[in-house]
């Protein structure tokens, strides 16, 4: 069975704002919507680019999006992010996230899925620090149900009541037979500061829980939200790990062996789920392999330096080419995210360009 869904249907609007103020989101005071640039280019809409304050959005001739701007010295930015669009849709929303005065931005993609779990969105940050330069990051979270249009993307909430809002990042796979629902669970809490996103374990989690429970659409017999341990969460967040292996090179971008394509692989309550010891299961990830010999899988956003500015590429259609480059002119790199001797997650790479 196709299931094919629009932004209406997936965020269930019983109204639509008729004056600016409705645009504010009452569930996360300071979070304002900017617009919908998922449908800048043909057949959903002539224009080519659009300006949002300071902030200009461009649509590339491969449908990808590319926001520029200028720091405070006035040297240029530019960054190319995750977007959906379609039936699908990519928003953009303000908010000072880590309250260093200055408005930040949140790009919010969503491109259809079937079956269950479709609710998955890819959010795309860009922290502006003192000097006006954007620090980016990019996670997958669920978008809450919401009865309002524009619908806010995400989980925010100020429940510590220390005047920041924290990010509420969720998962949902599907239940196990005979129940055919989604389970849900929350992966994560974040907090911004000096535009970077760190991860916080509270100690109290019922008053989470309780927030995602209302957020969601839970079916009786269907539905469930699973519990979670905070000290099981993987950490995410785009602050620099200083045991990690940093800086360093990259000494290769590893992509997934055709071996690994094209083979039976078993999808398991809506995820791939593969045997034990299977070689897929490392061969048939996308991996960095760094100078110090540890393996890095998945392929991290790139911000490169230059006296020219500053460039970043989160849009996975340019990501392997822009690694391979800082491969082939040798590099050095200093990354954000877990590591360890074996394994690391890189969130972000900074390179300078030569």
């Amino acid at each position: 069975m196709i299931v094919i869904v629009t932004k209406m249907s997936i965020l269930v609007v019983g109204w639509l704002c008729a004056c600016a103020s409705c645009l504010q989101a009452a569930s996360a005071p300071g979070l304002r919507y900017i617009g919908e640039v998922g449908h800048l280019w043909p057949p959903f809409s002539s224009r080519r680019s659009v300006t949002l304050g300071h902030v200009e959005v461009t649509s590339e001739a491969d449908g990808g999006l590319v926001f520029a701007g200028h720091d405070d010295d006035r040297k240029p930015w530019k960054a190319s992010v995750p977007v959906g669009s379609g039936i699908g849709f990519t928003d953009v929303w303000q908010a000072d996230f880590d309250r260093n005065g200055r408005e930040d931005l949140l790009i919010a993609a969503y491109a259809p899925q079937n079956g269950r779990c479709v609710d998955r969105m890819i959010l795309s940050f860009l922290l502006f620090n003192d000097h006006g330069q954007p620090v980016p990051w990019v996670i997958q979270s669920r978008m809450p149900a919401d009865r309002r249009e524009p619908a806010t993307p995400a989980i925010f909430a100020d429940l510590e009541h220390d005047g920041r809002l924290h990010l509420v990042v969720t998962d949902c796979s599907y239940s196990t037979p005979p129940r055919f629902g989604e389970d849900r669970s929350i992966t994560g809490i974040y907090v911004a500061e000096n535009a970077t996103w760190k991860l916080i374990r509270p100690a109290n989690i019922v008053s989470y829980t309780a927030l995602v429970r209302r957020s969601y659409r839970f079916r009786q017999n269907h539905d469930e939200l699973v519990a979670t341990d905070p000290i099981q969460w993987r950490d995410l967040g785009n602050t620099m790990d200083l045991h990690g292996p940093s800086p360093v090179r990259l000494k290769g971008i590893l992509a997934p062996s055709p071996d690994c394509r094209g083979i039976s692989i078993p999808i398991i309550n809506g995820r791939v789920e593969l045997p034990a010891n299977n070689p897929c299961d490392v061969l048939g990830r996308d991996r960095i392999e760094l100078s110090n010999g540890a393996v890095c899988f998945g392929w991290p956003v790139v911000v490169i330096e230059g006296q020219d500015g500053r460039e970043i590429v989160a849009d996975p259609k340019r990501l392997q080419s822009v690694l391979q480059q800082i491969v082939t002119e040798q590099r050095t790199v200093v990354f954000a995210g877990q590591s360890n001797a074996e394994r690391c997650g890189p969130i972000t790479v900074s390179s300078t360009r030569q």
